[in-house]
């Protein structure tokens, strides 16, 4: 009945037998030219293809939800091959008697095509003001209604215990209602890869991707989302980029196991791998007490004075986002809050953590590596999300002397670790404007391809945030590497972000050649920006303004798909005044 599960069982189908890499993305070539076992898709069957979704999105319909006639046989034809391999090696045997192209690989692809094209833009655009389809209906109906108990499908998954997000419920997985979502889910995506052949180059509307228990994807949706495209086309998104902490000490990193170790042993230096923690003392100051933090106050006074001085060079400041561990969720509540009240038009606050929105432990916000989202959709009502970081840092040798580290992470050591729980790996997907969806990563997400990069590739937001406690963002280094590779395939816009603590320890070494770029943005029309801290700054920020333009996408079934590609404008060093 519903397209979203229909597209999930058929793409999960011509993932498992490799299908698309049989498929000849051209109708015009002759089948004597095809090669064996290879197929394609006709101008015909391609029309019929684009019937059959529209009949099915009709409002209008006969019986309202039954899928098209051509949908249901070529379900019939899946059904009819259910006990055929899935694997292709029987159908690539010249000795088989099953040796040729079978019947299901094509009713599978032209499943997955029609399903795509009936779910056209969904949750991406405000439901049609005339009659909307009974799978829109339904889609608004459970997932975007605000009395939706858990936030989970009736039939395919329990509530979670363990959400990330501090809101009224949590978003659904999937989008499919009878599929699975331990085995594969569905979610919407943005942009359509324009190299490749795989099941994300087939689809423009929906992705597919693995089960949940590998990764717990979220598509967050703000209710209230601008239906006019005027504020995308015409107005800019400018970024007040905040790179704190800007000053780091080497007692700011504590190796966990010094006190529990005798300076009698004589086995700990030939230990390979110890744990490290990082204090937040640019924030909390051990002298002061529970009530009343001092460094704290002043973080945040530095802060609002950042957001007043680039509020001065523009008509309004967007977004703000401060880099990896830079917060605690307290202070994250406490700074949006006062942003909020300078800027009554800020969207977005985006910041790295050292505890959750959750609570736990009697009350206590959850301990480890997090970012925090917050994203408004009225002048008071946002969504609050959180979610931890999927693998530690290991800081090795290298690094510990590079950012003069030494006193207080024995070099003896090789390899460091950072103290930090993993659990639980979620993706979460923000839209913030109509066209306009951003996701966030944890410094090594952005280098380790398991186990987001597949979802991140098949969902494709406009925009990737990577937060870093990392070196100077330059070309040559490791972010720019994999900033790239993001920005060619989806073709997402990256931007990769450190605090300045550790690239100003490294500037003061001198072993290496002073350097004060603590972000990189890269897009997929190749531009490659580096943007520095002020000069002479102790303290600095940088308020990055960027554009959109229409940007047309194509499937390898030559389905045209419009999408928006955020651009590099400039940006402006923000110092406050003396």
């Amino acid at each position: 009945m519903f397209p979203t599960d229909v597209f999930a069982v058929a793409g999960y189908l011509l993932k498992l037998g490799g299908v698309i890499a049989f498929f000849d993305p051209s109708p015009y070539t002759p089948p004597e030219k095809m090669q064996p076992c290879h197929f394609s898709l006709s101008i015909q069957e391609r029309e019929d293809a684009d019937i059959a979704a529209e009949n099915w999105r009709d409002p209008k319909q006969k019986v309202k939800g039954e899928p098209p006639e051509l949908v249901q046989k070529l379900w019939d034809t899946l059904i009819a091959a259910w006990d055929d391999p899935v694997t292709p090696g029987t159908y690539l045997s010249k000795n088989s008697d099953r040796y040729g192209t079978p019947e299901w690989w094509k009713a599978a692809t032209l499943l997955a095509m029609i399903a795509d094209m009936a779910c056209n833009r969904l949750l991406r655009d405000p439901l049609p003001k005339y009659d909307p389809s009974p799978f829109e209906q339904w889609v608004a109906g459970w997932y975007l209604s605000e009395d939706n108990p858990d936030g989970s499908s009736p039939s395919s998954e329990d509530p979670d215990a363990d959400s990330g997000i501090a809101a009224t419920s949590k978003p659904p997985a999937s989008l499919c209602q009878m599929v699975d979502s331990a085995v594969v889910c569905v979610m919407p995506k943005v942009r359509v890869a324009p190299v490749g052949a795989a099941m994300r180059n087939l689809s423009r509307n929906l992705a597919l991707l693995p089960g949940r228990g590998e990764v717990r994807c979220s598509w967050i949706l703000s209710p209230a989302v601008d239906e006019n495209d005027k504020i995308e086309d015409f107005e800019t998104l400018d970024i007040l980029l905040i790179p704190e902490p800007a000053e780091l000490f080497a007692h700011s990193f504590i190796a966990e196991n010094d006190e529990h170790i005798s300076a009698k042993d004589k086995h700990y230096y030939k230990r390979n791998w110890e744990n490290f923690g990082i204090r937040q003392d640019w924030l909390l100051d051990p002298d002061d007490d529970e009530e009343h933090h001092e460094k704290t106050s002043e973080f945040l006074k530095r802060c609002i004075g950042f957001m007043k001085e680039a509020k001065k060079q523009s008509r309004t400041v967007n977004g703000v986002v401060l880099p990896e561990y830079a917060l605690t969720f307290k202070v994250f509540e406490d700074l949006c809050k006062l942003l909020k009240k300078v800027e009554p038009n800020l969207e977005f606050i985006i910041s790295g953590s050292s505890d959750n929105c959750e609570v736990v432990n009697g009350g206590e916000p959850e301990p480890g590596n997090h970012v925090l989202t917050r994203v408004w959709y009225s002048a008071e009502d946002h969504e609050t999300t959180s979610r931890r970081k999927h693998h530690r840092w290991r800081m090795d040798r290298n690094q510990v002397e590079t950012y003069a580290l030494s006193s207080a992470l024995n070099p003896k050591i090789p390899y460091w670790w950072e103290d930090s729980p993993l659990g639980r790996r979620e993706v979460h997907f923000h839209r913030f404007r109509k066209k306009s969806v951003f996701s966030v990563l944890i410094c090594e997400e952005l280098a380790r391809s398991e186990p987001c990069h597949e979802i991140l590739r098949s969902v494709a937001p406009n925009l990737i945030f990577a937060l870093l406690m990392d070196g100077p963002q330059i070309r040559e280094r490791w972010p720019a590497q994999y900033a790239s590779n993001l920005a060619d395939d989806p073709g997402s816009s990256v931007l990769t972000f450190t605090s300045f603590g550790l690239i100003d320890r490294a500037n003061k070494q001198g072993r290496y050649t002073p350097n004060r770029s603590i972000a990189l943005w890269k897009d997929d029309g190749g531009n490659v920006v580096q943007l520095n801290m002020p000069e002479g700054a102790k303290h600095g920020a940088v308020l990055l303004s960027l554009w959109s333009e229409h940007v047309l996408d194509r499937t390898i079934t030559g389905k045209n798909s419009e999408a928006r590609s955020w651009r590099y404008s400039s940006h402006f060093p923000i110092t406050l005044a003396k």
